[in-house]
Parts: structure tokens; sequence; C-alpha cells
């Protein structure tokens, strides 16, 4: 706690620490210490004595508690762990999931072609069957003092949405009109009257209407795929771009390691030793 407080008054100071020590010491847990230059970098110009002071002492707690852990961790360390081994395995996966970071980034193929993600989903689009229902749908909330209710479900009721869509532009307080974008029902309910929709009245073209104090709600479905059914394309086109970028890089790190391996080989790299 001495150095602690040796160091707050340095912070009070303009940080004047012991111009003798060329690293001086801010504080220690057993044999490990906390210099002076692990903690220049924390407070910035402008900051206030005050707030400088509370962002040093915060680190300095904090490194006292996470060392005295360490300390008392390595005390009742179990008998059977190596640790030794234990730092060296994490330090080699460290480096090698680094290098194969880099090694992706820099080699991986990026560009999917829209053939190539079509190919996909007619091969694999079993394994991407819907565990929920899914729409797309444009939806209206209108003010029921609002002059032409009627106009807005007979547009809705034709097949070119033109009409519709300048209507409730025009009346809506809320509208959806993002033909392409695909809903869940919850999505849909959380938007529209409880009951206004059933789960057994969905289908494709079927128009809604419903009154809830003062406002007529319009839907009408576009498109619905119920659960347990296979989805469409453009439903899981993103899933098909990550799981084509997935495949790719298992094999590029895949034939790099087998490339590796036959330039060890052919350079002589390693040995084998037979054991009796």
């Amino acid at each position: 706690m001495v150095l602690i407080s040796f160091f707050l008054s340095s912070c009070k100071n303009g940080f004047n620490f012991n111009r003798n020590a060329k690293d001086p010491i801010v504080a220690a847990v057993g044999e490990k210490n906390l210099f002076k230059s692990e903690i220049e970098g924390l407070v910035h110009a402008g900051t206030s004595e005050t707030d400088s002071v509370a962002i040093v002492d915060g680190y300095i707690q904090n490194w006292i508690r996470e060392n005295l852990m360490v300390l008392e961790a390595e005390k009742n360390v179990a008998a059977d762990i190596n640790l030794d081994k234990l730092v060296e395995d994490y330090r080699s996966s460290l480096l090698v999931y680094n290098f194969e970071k880099r090694l992706v980034d820099q080699k991986l193929d990026t560009i999917i072609t829209l053939a190539e993600k079509k190919q996909n989903y007619e091969v694999n689009k079993n394994q991407y069957i819907l565990s929920h229902p899914i729409f797309k749908c444009v939806i209206a909330k209108i003010p029921v003092k609002v002059q032409g209710m009627a106009a807005v479900k007979n547009a809705l009721g034709k097949s070119d949405l033109t009409e519709a869509m300048f209507l409730f532009k025009e009346k809506a307080v809320y509208h959806h009109i993002d033909t392409a974008a695909w809903m869940t029902i919850e999505d849909l309910v959380s938007l529209i009257p409880n009951g206004m929709l059933k789960s057994t009245d969905l289908a494709k073209n079927k128009v809604f209407q419903d009154k809830e104090k003062e406002y007529e709600y319009f839907v009408k479905i576009l498109a619905y795929y119920d659960e347990n059914q296979i989805p469409p394309f453009d439903f899981i086109e993103g899933k098909i771009t990550k799981s084509i970028l997935s495949e790719r890089k298992i094999q590029l790190l895949k034939s790099f390691r087998q490339d590796l391996y036959e330039k060890g080989i052919a350079d002589h790299q390693f040995e084998i030793f037979k054991t009796e």
C-alpha cells in the first residue's frame, strides 16, 4: 500500500517518479512487480487530476487482485498438472491460430457466383428445413379518420401493388412495403392486432383487414412457407454464402498442411525414430 500511495502522490505532482530509477516499481505482489512504464499510457493529456488518480488507482487495484489470485493458484496447483506443457501447448495454439488467420485473410477466395450458391442450395437445401413459418407481406396502419379505406383494400386485391404502395405512403402512420424482406410469425404479429391472422388461413395473396382502437390495419401475404418446409433460396442465401466460405477455408488449410508436410519430407525437415 505504501507503493500505491507513493504512486498516487506522484500522479498529483504530474507523475514525478523517482528520477534515479530507470523504471520505478509502482506496486508489487510477491515477487511480481508492476512498473511505471506499464501504466504510463493510461492517462491522456487533458484528464483532470481527480480522474487521473481514479484511473491509475483502479488499474493498480485490479492488477493487485489479479496477481494475488495468480499467487494463490500457484500455491495450490494440482500435483498432476504440468504447467510447462500447458503453457507450451497454449503458445503453440496461439501461434498456429494467428498464422492460419493471416493465411486465410491473404489467400481465401471470397468471390462466390450466384450459380455456385444456387448449386449449393439444390444439393443442401434439405439441411435448412424451417423451424417456424416465414412470410413476405405488406402492412399498413391507417388512422380510422382517414378517408378511402375501401380504396386501400381494393388496391391490395390487385396483383400490381403500385397503387397500394402509393396509398400506404399517403395515408398510413406506419407501413412495411419491402416486398423482398422475409418475416417470422413473431415479427408479423408484433405489428398488428392480436388475432388478426390465423395460422390456418395464411394463403398467398390473402388480404386481411382489422380495426383496433383508432387504427385500421391491412396485411397482404405475398409469400408464405410453413414450418418443416424447405425455405426459398433468397431466405437462406446468406447462410449458403457462409457455408461455402467455411468449406473453402477448411480446404485451404487442409491443402496448406498437406503441402507443408510434403515439403518437410522433400527438405528432410523431420524424421521418425523407431522405438523398441
